[in-house]
């Protein structure tokens, strides 16, 4: 009986384990203060492991891609400019025609989805960073739960990685933010400037440098997010550098954090 009693607790366990492997933490926050949760997690990054964590709650940050109500056609024009820019030509080289071409598709589809190659241009920013920020919430939270002082390390990884898995897309942002087109160069720096905010955010609601003032976070997180931003085109580029690569964000992460920490000190 025992035995048995043992099998079933065992495969209860699978079973849990087989509804959350893929799961990952939703990290949630609200304004006010509310009393802690606890929710069951699986992250592979520790191992697979299957523990509880607390977190304040509950607005949630989506785990899955924001773009899934794109229609296709649409998903089909920005994906062909994207592969179009993708080798350094800026988007306002771009004809309609070549556009639609690429994407397989009648030029007259264009006019059902934007009214001009720009807004194209700022859907297809959009739509990475939709995917991107939620993303990188995740990992910080999973990090600085796990382990607060591998968040600068996990995060880096984890950019870098979302970096190379759309590399098009940067490859085009990253010719865009000194491009021609002013809409766009503005496009591409107010989507890093929510990162840099979200990981503000993020800093202080984790009470991860509690010593530094909200305004030199803001100021920091906007640095860190405009390094990784320029250093994914090496990574992305150069195989043999990406270990480097990450290691090197991280120090400057680090030291961005303990060398303002040190002037707070100083000036308290």
């Amino acid at each position: 009986m025992a035995a048995h009693g043992t099998e079933c607790h065992a495969d209860a366990h699978r079973e849990i384990e087989r509804n959350v492997y893929s799961c990952l933490l939703s990290v949630t926050r609200r304004v006010d203060n509310c009393a802690p949760r606890v929710k069951i997690v699986y992250s592979a990054d520790v191992g697979g492991v299957l523990r509880t964590v607390p977190v304040k709650t509950m607005e949630l940050i989506p785990e899955t891609d924001l773009d899934v109500d794109v229609a296709p056609g649409k998903r089909r024009l920005i994906e062909a400019a994207l592969r179009l820019t993708a080798g350094g030509r800026g988007f306002a080289t771009l004809g309609l025609r070549e556009v639609a071409r690429e994407a397989g598709l009648n030029p007259n589809t264009f006019y059902r989805h934007f009214d001009t190659l720009d807004d194209l241009a700022r859907e297809a920013v959009e739509s990475v960073s939709r995917r991107l920020r939620p993303m990188l919430r995740r990992e910080r939270w999973l990090a600085a739960h796990d382990e607060p002082h591998s968040v600068p390390r996990r995060a880096c990884v984890a950019f870098f990685a979302f970096a190379l898995d759309n590399r098009e897309a940067f490859l085009s942002a990253l010719a865009e933010y000194h491009g021609t087109s002013p809409a766009l160069r503005e496009a591409v720096r107010a989507n890093l400037q929510e990162v840099s905010v979200e990981m503000a955010d993020d800093v202080v609601q984790l009470n991860l440098m509690p010593a530094l003032a909200r305004p030199t976070v803001d100021e920091i997180c906007t640095q860190i997010v405009l390094q990784l931003f320029h250093l994914s085109n090496e990574y992305i580029g150069t195989a043999a550098h990406r270990e480097a690569l990450i290691g090197y964000a991280e120090r400057f992460i680090v030291r961005l954090f303990a060398g303002a920490a040190v002037l707070e000190a100083q000036h308290s």
